[in-house]
């Protein structure tokens, strides 16, 4: 089976996952320093963000919803178009309902960061107490 030394059929050694040590916030210091105006800033970008996405204008899932489709009327009435136009079916469906799901991710990731945001905002409410 080769050379299977404990590393793998490879050969190669697996360090496991290594962050970079010059990435910004691994090294905390004096204690983690949090910009409200940037991360207030943020969220609004992103809400705005979502809600277009969520609108009827190009790029939306509802504008490819009602535009994106290939009919078999677009394609022709010969028996291969006509098969075509299922899979083209298919994939519109497909696509629309991923785009529907990121959407929702991307709300549920809104809410996340909001409630992280709120929770870093009584943590330091409270820090503060008796000073």
């Amino acid at each position: 089976m080769g050379n299977n030394n404990g590393n793998g059929r490879s050969g190669f050694a697996y360090d496991g996952f290594q962050l970079d040590k010059g990435w910004p916030g691994l090294d905390v210091g004096e204690g983690i320093d949090v910009h409200h105006d940037r991360v207030k800033n943020l969220l609004k970008a992103l809400e705005e963000d979502v809600e277009r996405l969520k609108g009827v204008n190009a790029g939306t899932v509802a504008h490819l919803r009602v535009n994106g489709r290939v009919t078999p009327a677009h394609l022709g009435d010969w028996d291969a178009a006509q098969q075509l136009a299922a899979v083209f079916s298919q994939g519109h469906t497909s696509l629309t309902m991923s785009y529907e799901k990121l959407i929702t991710q991307y709300e549920a990731a809104i809410t996340v960061i909001k409630a992280s945001f709120l929770n870093i905002g009584k943590a330091d409410s409270a820090s503060d107490v008796g000073k």
